[in-house]
Parts: structure tokens; sequence; C-alpha cells
């Protein structure tokens, strides 16, 4: 990963089943893979950061997304546990109809 401090993480990071198999599906991919964990420590460190604010979901209205190339992540912040919750990760145009 980053060759950053863990001090410096200010939140867990949790993978839903679905952002797990992404992962698996795409462990082949060992630039992708790399790409997506230094994305996963930015948003341990400041999830609020990385956010994009154009994320409007009807199924998650609070959660929020950031990007890896053409992939998205989509995640949810838990403030009064300090958690970011990996719910989804997926090609941009699939992603977004999904969490519409």
């Amino acid at each position: 990963m980053s060759s950053e401090n863990d001090s410096d993480l200010q939140y867990e990071l949790f993978e839903d089943r679905k952002a797990i198999r992404f992962m698996d599906q795409h462990s082949n991919d060992e630039k992708l893979i790399k790409r997506m964990h230094e994305k996963y420590y930015q948003l341990a460190i400041n999830p609020y950061k990385e956010a994009e604010s154009s994320f409007k979901s009807k199924k998650c209205p609070k959660c929020k997304k950031t990007r890896v190339g053409d992939f998205r992540i989509i995640y949810f912040i838990n403030e009064s546990t300090k958690e970011v919750e990996i719910i989804d990760i997926g090609p941009r145009r699939s992603i977004y109809k999904k969490w519409d």
C-alpha cells in the first residue's frame, strides 16, 4: 500500500460481499488492485476528502462515491464508530444503474 504511517488512519475500513467479489474477480490485474488499495488507504485517512459530491442514490442516500479510473467505489461513512464500509465497486455505468 502506501508508505504513509498507520497512525495517519482515522477510520477503519470494511468491505461488503460485493466489494470482496469485485476484488477477487480482478485479482489477476495487479495494477488495478494496487490502485484500489491506495484508494482504500486514502479513504481510511479522510473519506470526506475523497468523496465526489455528484452521487445521488435512492437506495443509499447517505452513501458516497469515489473513482479509480473507470471504476467507482460506493461507500458509507459511520461517523459514530469511525468506520468506512466499502459497499460496492464496479464500472461507472453499471454501478450508477445499480445504485439509482
